[in-house]
């Protein structure tokens, strides 16, 4: 028997790729107040080369300060997860987004 519920009975799963960048912080709060409008959760992810154990936990903790101040920021609070994963950031996106309602990035613009 499927015990998997189907995905329009499950609460909406938005992934928002995080770094320090405006857009990347844009981003984050709009798939905030996304979640709290659609009762949905956030994984918020920041994607590294990898490398010593103090750059990771340094890395993380950026991370974790971002999503609380955007959490501070839009009052929408319970609603997010953050996850640092090592990769490359296509392929690290894609495959978290597999499962995911919404995939949310910064869109950085160039000018000629």
């Amino acid at each position: 028997m499927d015990t998997e519920r189907p995905s329009h009975e499950r609460p909406p799963w938005l992934v928002v790729g995080v770094g320090p960048t405006r857009e990347s912080r844009g981003a984050l709060l709009w798939a905030l107040r996304e979640a709290g409008r659609r009762n949905g959760t956030v994984l918020a992810v920041t994607v590294w080369d990898g490398g010593p154990e103090h750059e990771r936990v340094a890395r993380e903790a950026e991370l974790v300060a971002r999503v609380r101040a955007a959490v501070e920021e839009t009052g929408v609070r319970g609603r997010t997860q953050t996850q640092l994963v090592a990769g490359p950031v296509a392929d690290v996106l894609t495959a978290l987004s597999e499962d995911a309602d919404v995939l949310v990035l910064g869109q950085h613009h160039t000018t000629a």
